[in-house]
């Protein structure tokens, strides 16, 4: 069995929970610092694509 990246899993639960990954992005983007945000908005980028990619199989 493969592990998954911390990207990876992160994206599964922001894709499971989209308030929790709004209340996410709010909090970071008032109280933390810009490699933060660049982490999160990559996960959320692989959330929303992942979701995507699934819908169109």
């Amino acid at each position: 069995m493969r592990d998954r990246s911390h990207d990876e899993a992160m994206a599964e639960q922001l894709r499971a929970d989209p308030a929790y990954a709004f209340e996410l992005l709010a909090h970071v983007m008032r109280d933390g610092d810009p490699a933060e945000l660049d982490i999160l908005l990559r996960q959320l980028a692989l959330a929303v694509g992942a979701h995507d990619q699934a819908r169109h199989e």
